[in-house]
């Protein structure tokens, strides 16, 4: 084991991931779309100093090419601020979002976007991190620290002591040795002639009530995660190539706290490979196939050994190991969900009705898609290389895959309306939305 903590070394893998890769953004975050008056700069400059304070790496200045710490940074330095077209509604937010998104921080690791002017008596608070110093747990974490909402711990770990070679942990560092080193055939989701990135990413949202997945959870004897994925896996049927070998292996990223560690910050991570059942031809049949296939998740969980690979190699070749793993020939596409508060936060008398989640497109990558919930919401984020054909209805096709599960189980369907905005507004918050980015809504 090294001489530092879990979040540390998780966090140097994607640094250094980051450096080997330059033209691709490690950004993940979120986007607070709160109800009330504008906040005035004193006013984010205390949330910023909030947030620094809940996590002091985030003090740091961004990392000079080759150095391995930067300088201190002021509050200022982490905030910007974009009056968006009067009235503008959610296709200006959104196109907003996307436009930021497409230009990494660069004189900071995080940062702080106010947005407003779309709608009267509401703004939005995007957040920014690089994914070495966060990890989705955490950006929860920080937001409620900075609210005053009880959360998780802005202290550090302490680091583990070094673990004994048992034959179980040998034998675990030789099964993901070999796993490393064998050849995989992922199903790529792109033009085949067509490397990514091609272009800034497109980003889309939709969103749906939780209890309508927690039902189909319940009647299916599955897990919402079971639910989310098996609906993606019909949902990316259209994408597939019509002949190919092999199999959409996609990442998903487990949460390694344990014990005393479940409150801590940091990046505290790692990768499961899952196959989804694309190929199954009902959507009753992808929901039992992906429980078969999650077993991976549930026994990484419970497995001690599960990062040995990480603890066994030195710290200076993490970031080699992590791109073979996310590799697009390994790694059809990475898949993740992040729970968040059940009920709403509040920001002194102003309420945060949504919080849409941000995800990162790791290099060579088609399409990356999170899962984020947060009072009685889930919302599903895409991101995607703009070489991805109709990728616009991806966010329907897997809201149609949860109608399926839903007559496969006979379940009685929330009543629901279509509405071109993808924040639950307070007077139709089981509606069920989809939204495009606005340059495809100017087309």
């Amino acid at each position: 084991m090294h001489d530092h903590d879990d979040a540390t070394t998780a966090g140097e893998r994607w640094f250094a991931y980051g450096a080997a890769h330059p033209h691709t953004s490690m950004e993940i975050g979120g986007v607070a779309v709160i109800t009330g008056r504008t906040p005035s700069t004193v006013e984010l400059h205390a949330l910023i100093e909030l947030v620094r304070a809940a996590h002091p790496p985030l003090s740091a200045r961004a990392r000079p090419p080759g150095a391995n710490t930067g300088g201190p940074t002021a509050p200022a330095e982490h905030l910007r601020e974009l009056t968006l077209p009067e009235h503008g509604g959610d296709t200006a937010l959104h196109a907003a979002i996307e436009r930021l998104c497409a230009r990494p921080l660069t004189d900071v690791t995080w940062g702080m976007t106010l947005l407003h002017g779309h709608r009267d008596n509401e703004y939005a608070l995007l957040l920014r991190a690089h994914h070495g110093l966060l990890d989705g747990m955490s950006l929860i974490g920080i937001t409620l620290a900075a609210l005053g909402e009880p959360g998780m711990s802005p202290r550090p770990t302490a680091p583990r002591p070094s673990p004994s070679w048992t034959a179980g942990r040998v034998r675990a560092l030789m099964r993901a040795a070999a796993d490393l080193m064998v050849s995989a055939h992922a199903i790529g989701l792109g033009p085949a002639e067509v490397q990514a990135p091609s272009g800034p990413p497109r980003r889309l949202w939709a969103h749906t009530p939780l209890p309508r997945m927690k039902a189909i959870a319940r009647e299916g004897g599955v897990s919402l995660n079971d639910v989310y994925l098996a609906a993606l896996a019909g949902a990316l049927r259209p994408w597939l190539p019509d002949r190919t070998t092999g199999t959409v292996r996609v990442t998903v990223p487990l949460n390694t706290r344990r014990g005393d560690m479940n409150a801590a910050l940091g990046n505290f991570h790692r990768g499961v490979p899952v196959i989804l059942p694309c190929h199954l031809p009902t959507a009753a049949e992808r929901l039992t196939a992906t429980r078969l296939a999650t077993r991976n998740i549930r026994i990484s969980h419970r497995d001690p050994d599960a990062d040995v690979l990480f603890d066994f190699l030195p710290t200076r070749w993490h970031g080699r190991a992590l791109a073979r793993i996310l590799h697009p020939r390994r790694t059809t596409m990475v898949v993740t969900h992040v729970p968040g508060p059940a009920r709403p936060l509040r920001l002194g008398d102003r309420s945060t009705r949504a919080l849409l989640p941000l995800m990162f497109l790791p290099a060579g990558h088609h399409l990356s898609v999170c899962l984020g919930e947060y009072a009685g919401a889930a919302h599903l984020a895409v991101v995607a290389d703009p070489s991805l054909p109709d990728i616009d209805e991806l966010p329907a096709r897997w809201l149609a895959e949860l109608e399926a599960l839903e007559g496969a189980f006979s379940q009685p369907r929330p009543a629901t309306a279509s509405m071109p905005s993808t924040v639950p507004d307070p007077a139709t918050d089981t509606a069920e939305r989809v939204v495009t980015s606005s340059a495809e809504r100017d087309a």
